[in-house]
């Protein structure tokens, strides 16, 4: 029941640009067990995490103030299982090499039958960090980006929306989980994705986003790249695949 926020300016933006929409996303929604945030700086992906709310984390809001960059991604925690509220079990999770970052909202129902197959990898308790290793694992084995989003919830089930941010290349958001559809529009001069704080309407426009334009609802199972003015640059799972995501 997590709510990810991605952000990409077409030029390098302080993180207090778009505090207030995490803000209202986390006052609103159902968040408020864990934040995160992930930026691109210095040819590679940084990262803040916190266990609590990120309206309380004032020291954390006030050190990443002046943090700039053109691409940020902000993630909102509220576990399937509250027993995994801990900062390892916090988003987004960063590679140890900066390569990218990864965030997960919704619940990845095999990551228990899988999670043997990373051994001295996992911190937390989480599913969506399972999530996160079987992706880098994949990128490991020279699967493309996209292409290992949908194989990550094809191979895990359950619900989820991801993102993918990496150090250099397309930003990329995956739509997964129908209870929580994943949004893009244009706002304030940047290029947004959200969640839509599990409401099946457009509330998410008139209570956190009302100036956005260009609102657009990824279809379930569907890959796009942020700030990518190309078709060719999205992508949907495919016949059984996407017929599987979207419970047939």
């Amino acid at each position: 029941m997590c709510e990810i926020l991605a952000v990409i300016w077409p030029e390098p933006q302080p993180f207090e640009r778009m505090l207030p929409w995490g803000l209202e996303l986390e006052r609103v929604g159902v968040a408020g067990f864990g934040w995160g945030l992930a930026w691109r700086e210095g040819g590679r992906v940084r990262r803040y995490r916190d266990p609590g709310r990120l309206e309380a984390d004032r020291a954390g809001q006030e050190a990443l103030l002046r943090t700039s960059s053109t691409h940020f991604l902000l993630h909102l925690r509220r576990p399937s299982q509250l027993s995994t509220v801990a900062l390892a079990d916090t988003q987004p999770f960063v590679a140890e090499d900066g390569s990218f970052a990864f965030a997960h909202n919704g619940r990845l129902a095999g990551a228990n039958e899988v999670r043997h197959h990373f051994p001295g990898q996992l911190e937390g308790r989480a599913d969506s960090e399972v999530g996160f290793r079987l992706f880098e694992s994949l990128l490991a084995a020279g699967e493309a980006p996209t292409s290992a989003l949908i194989s990550v919830h094809r191979q895990l089930g359950g619900t989820a929306n991801l993102g993918y941010l990496p150090a250099s290349g397309p930003f990329l958001v995956y739509g997964g989980n129908p209870d929580n559809r994943l949004w893009r529009f244009d706002l304030a001069g940047a290029v947004v994705a959200s969640t839509s704080l599990h409401s099946g309407d457009e509330a998410i426009f008139s209570l956190c986003f009302p100036a956005a334009a260009n609102r657009v609802r990824l279809a379930q199972g569907e890959v796009e790249a942020l700030g990518e003015p190309h078709p060719g640059d999205r992508a949907v799972a495919g016949g059984a695949a996407a017929a599987a995501l979207r419970g047939e």
